[in-house]
């Protein structure tokens, strides 16, 4: 029984932690050099103010990156 419980916990932590094979978001620092080729999923911009978005990008090899930065939304035409 301990075994069974064991297992479906491991499996549950496993699970827990795939993703869609991207890796986990870097934080963007000024000066860095960003190699990107496509943009793959936009930071999603819909709203007021500063925040934290994440863009998902590929470099000139393939390689999938998510990048975590502040930016202003976009959404601020009620905004005086």
């Amino acid at each position: 029984m301990k075994t069974l419980l064991a297992v479906a916990c491991l499996a549950l932590a496993g699970s827990a932690f795939a993703t869609d094979g991207v890796p986990p978001a870097q934080d963007y620092h000024y000066d860095q050099l960003l190699d990107i080729h496509r943009v793959v999923r936009p930071a999603d911009l819909s709203f007021c103010g500063i925040r934290e978005v994440e863009m998902t990008y590929e470099d000139s090899a393939g390689q999938l990156h998510r990048l975590r930065y502040r930016a202003w939304g976009l959404d601020c035409a009620n905004e005086n």
